[in-house]
């Protein structure tokens, strides 16, 4: 019996590993930070130097937890279930729209608190500048075919 050449059993290791283990484990732990530790997610945000901490806050922290635990379960149980590329490129490009916006939120953040300087943007920024945005490049090679052929496999394997 033939195989379908539009399947993820050929898809190379990085994607199968990022998409399956990382991004989820990623999702996880940012529902994680936003129910359990809410004060440090908004200073990561917003400063307590710029604006105190307000309680009023968490509804809009649980609503971005509650996304992430979607996306991971997507991640978890969708993309193990289906092997069409199709979907599961479906999915990341759904999920970059997302990482986009949250991308543009960070800059308008940013930009709003006068801190779109090297001095001016912290750790806490970097670090989740750096983790979308990583999730960003690879969804866009994914989506790009990049390190595929024209069939959805590996190219040293093809």
């Amino acid at each position: 019996m033939s195989q379908s050449t539009n399947t993820t059993d050929t898809l190379p290791f990085f994607y199968r590993f990022y998409f399956l283990w990382s991004d989820p484990a990623i999702c996880l732990w940012g529902a994680y930070m936003d129910f359990f530790t809410p004060s440090f997610v908004i200073n990561a945000f917003i400063p307590l130097s710029l604006a105190p901490w307000n309680d009023q806050h968490i509804f809009v922290l649980q609503q971005l937890g509650g996304s992430l635990l979607m996306l991971c379960f997507l991640d978890v149980f969708l993309l193990r279930y289906s092997k069409d590329i199709v979907v599961w490129k479906i999915l990341q490009a759904a999920t970059m729209i997302y990482d986009v916006v949250l991308l543009c939120s960070v800059y308008g953040a940013l930009r709003m608190q006068g801190r779109l300087t090297l001095p001016g943007i912290r750790w806490e920024d970097w670090g989740g500048i750096a983790i979308t945005g990583l999730a960003v490049l690879v969804r866009g090679a994914f989506l790009l075919d990049v390190g595929l052929n024209k069939h959805g496999k590996s190219e040293k394997g093809a």
